[in-house]
């Protein structure tokens, strides 16, 4: 094979391994890289380009674009998986929160063999952290990239009420990874119409446990309590409470608490870190695969007087036009939202 040299003794080595990449380069469409993504079995790709990312920061005061992550960037692969329907099913919450990590992995793979495959063809290729926080960003709540935002521009999906990514063929039951690259590939443009039912339906409000969605914004911190039960903030606060209690000669007891075993598995494989609150993208109406969820999910057991009349006193805020953050998001939620 040409991309192979040989050395002495029968033993073959590539040539991007050899640092000849730029030499290697063969002609790449974003056609094949479609049909390779899929091959990796990949439910969905898209490709947006790094110029329209770096213009267009989800926030300007902290900017997660490609060139803060590498100048050369010239497009980025946004792939995705689908969650398996069976798990909207299941009431074992350790079981809940272990699957969405079964799935990332699977997208970490993905990449990554792209990555390869891309860099086979002479264009260097990297994946993106899918689940990172910068310290330095928001106080950790911000990551490098945001692979939504990254989503939307590339035509997968359009954001909904509460800030999360919808989908039209699996609403927001979807994780995300991508692969920045130096292919310059035809991008896809953004989705014009938008996949939310808005203020309208508010069932992601309803359902949300700790009331972190509002008008296109998001608490991440509230949200957090749940979606990161044994996430960084989790492990950073049990470990205060272990060293005031050592100071104290009271740590026995909270050491074997449940915490520190969830915090342990945590750490192993990440059940509860990440994904452990599934209860917005399992009761959203949005996708074709709604049908596998609606009996099971139609009623909202978190429903109560006072969500009902938070959803109504947003409803009245949209008539009178207070649109929350919507000007703000609307580059992705759908043109004519």
């Amino acid at each position: 094979m040409d991309r192979y040299n040989r050395r002495p003794g029968g033993m073959r080595v590539s040539t991007c391994a050899a640092g000849s990449l730029e030499g290697n380069m063969k002609r790449i469409t974003a056609d094949y890289v479609k049909k390779v993504a899929l091959e990796l079995d990949a439910d969905l790709v898209g490709i947006a380009p790094a110029k329209a990312l770096n213009a267009n920061p989800p926030d300007p005061a902290c900017p997660q674009t490609p060139e803060r992550v590498w100048g050369q960037c010239r497009s980025v692969i946004v792939l995705g998986k689908r969650m398996p329907w069976g798990i909207y099913h299941a009431r074992n919450l350790p079981t809940r929160q272990y699957v969405p990590h079964l799935v990332m992995d699977h997208l970490d793979r993905a990449a990554l063999s792209l990555s390869y495959r891309l860099e086979g063809m002479g264009h260097y290729a990297f994946p993106a952290p899918q689940q990172h926080t910068d310290p330095s960003m928001k106080r950790g709540t911000y990551g490098p990239l945001s692979l939504r935002h990254l989503a939307a521009e590339a035509g997968l999906g359009t954001i909904g009420l509460n800030m999360m990514l919808l989908t039209p063929r699996h609403g927001p039951r979807v994780y995300l990874s991508a692969v920045l690259t130096s292919a310059r590939l035809e991008p896809d443009g953004p989705l014009l119409e938008p996949l939310c039912l808005g203020i309208s339906c508010g069932r992601c409000l309803l359902a949300c446990p700790v009331d972190a969605g509002g008008l296109w914004a998001l608490d991440k911190r509230r949200c957090s309590t749940c979606a990161q039960q044994y996430g960084a903030g989790a492990y950073i606060n049990h470990m205060e409470t272990l060293l005031r209690l050592k100071d104290d000669g009271a740590i026995g007891e909270q050491v074997r608490n449940p915490d520190t075993v969830g915090l342990w598995q945590a750490l192993r494989s990440g059940t509860g870190a990440y994904g452990a609150c599934l209860r917005c993208v399992e009761s959203c109406p949005v996708g074709m695969d709604y049908g596998h969820l609606k009996r099971r999910h139609a009623s909202i057991d978190e429903v109560s007087p006072e969500k009902r009349r938070r959803l109504r006193d947003l409803r009245l805020a949209w008539r009178r036009g207070d649109t929350g953050a919507l000007e703000h998001s609307r580059r992705w939620t759908g043109k004519v939202l």
